[in-house]
Parts: C-alpha cells; sequence; structure tokens
C-alpha cells in the first residue's frame, strides 16, 4: 500500500487475504440489510396492521415532504410489550443524554439517543433509529447518521473496557428509496457492527420480527 508518492506502508500478506475476504463478506452483509429496506408504504402498513398510531413530522411548507416515524412507533410498541412483560421500565423519548456511573467512572453520551431500558441512568441498552423517507434520494444526512453511530458506540465500547459493563447498541434503518441513494453509507454500517461498535444492525421488516427476540435475551437478567 503506498501513501502518497513518498511513502510505503507494509502489509502481511495473511492481512490482505483477510482483507479481500472480509470486502467479499461485506458485500453480501450487506445485501443482505438492503433487501429487508421498506418503501415508505410498507413501513406505515406494518404499523397500522398492528393498529399502532404513526405521527408525521411537522411543516409549514406544504411542497415538503411529511415523513412518517414508522420506525419510532414499531420498536416503541414492541419495546413497551417486552417491558411489561418483565415489570421493567423504558425510555421511548429521551430528551436529554445517557449517564452510566460506577465507582470510577462517569460517562454521558455525546449525544440523546432515541430511547434507553430501563432509564437514561446507567441503561443497559440504548437505540438509534436512522429512519429516512420521501421521494429523492438520500443526501450527506445519511454519512451524519453513521458518524453520529460510529461516535455513539466508541464511546460505549471505550466505556465497556474501563468498567467491564455491558451495554447493548442497537440501531435501526429503513427507508428504501433514501437508502437506495447512499448504499456506501449502508456498507459503512455494516463496518460498524462488524467491528463491534453496533451490537444489532436491524433493517426494515428485520425489526418485526428480529427486535423482540433480541430483548428477550438482553433483558433476562436486567431486572
Amino acid at each position: 500500500m503506498k501513501v502518497g508518492d513518498s511513502a510505503e506502508l507494509p502489509i502481511e500478506p495473511a492481512h490482505v487475504t483477510l482483507f479481500f475476504e472480509y470486502l467479499k463478506e461485506r458485500e453480501q452483509n450487506e445485501a443482505d440489510v438492503y433487501k429487508m429496506l421498506r418503501n415508505e408504504a410498507q413501513a406505515v402498513k406494518a404499523c397500522t396492521d398492528r393498529k399502532l398510531k404513526v405521527k408525521y413530522t411537522k411543516t409549514k411548507n406544504k411542497a415538503h415532504h411529511r415523513s412518517p416515524y414508522a420506525v419510532v412507533a414499531l420498536v416503541n410498541s414492541i419495546v413497551e410489550k417486552v417491558c411489561v412483560a418483565k415489570g421493567l421500565k423504558f425510555n421511548p423519548n429521551p430528551q436529554s443524554r445517557c449517564v452510566w456511573c460506577t465507582a470510577n467512572r462517569l460517562h454521558v453520551t455525546a449525544r440523546n439517543l432515541d430511547g434507553a431500558i430501563p432509564a437514561l441512568a446507567n441503561p443497559v441498552l440504548v437505540w438509534e433509529n436512522k429512519e429516512y423517507w420521501g421521494g429523492t434520494a438520500g443526501g450527506s444526512k445519511m454519512s451524519d447518521a453513521v458518524y453520529e453511530c460510529n461516535l455513539v458506540g466508541r464511546e460505549l465500547r471505550e466505556y465497556e473496557e474501563a468498567t467491564k459493563v455491558k451495554v447493548v447498541h442497537i440501531v435501526f434503518v429503513d427507508g428504501l428509496v433514501q437508502w437506495t441513494a447512499r448504499r456506501s453509507d449502508l456498507k459503512r454500517f455494516v463496518d460498524l457492527t462488524n467491528q463491534g461498535l453496533i451490537d444489532h444492525l436491524l433493517a426494515g421488516t428485520e425489526i418485526e420480527t428480529e427486535l423482540e427476540p433480541i430483548l428477550n435475551a438482553t433483558l433476562l437478567s436486567a431486572k
């Protein structure tokens, strides 16, 4: 590997082989995620079929697309079902940051997250929603989404390494039209998952089938 015209970076042949093997696996991982994505009508229908109320973005500009919070409605419904059954509390709409505190360590998230169980203080599980809707192609906001999840995940892993306290980090992605235009960013989400910065990456229809088992397994001893 050459770095500019003035230097070379030697890499072990075994590492090169492993890298190209990963690139093939990454392509398949991303294809698996992509095929789970839903269009807006499908996402809203998944909620209305469950008799869930879906909120929409508010805007005074009538020409601006009003996007549904379909993933929010679905995720909150599943989280509530599991938590009520286990006698656990949860915060589905944090208005401030999450905080973890042990005898020798304090950690505050760099930004507000989208949900936490059982509370914003010392949660055992947190999640981020990255749903994007509309008829236009996705833009830089998709790259921003990757950066945000990278930051949250990296800080959580550093906290865990220092305290041995495990915090499960889940990321939800949806929006077929938008993510079709930003598949390179979708691959970066796959990278974050394979790096261990995201524990579970759930896309579209996968949220309907996989979230509840993940919550049940994770929260088995949380109470």
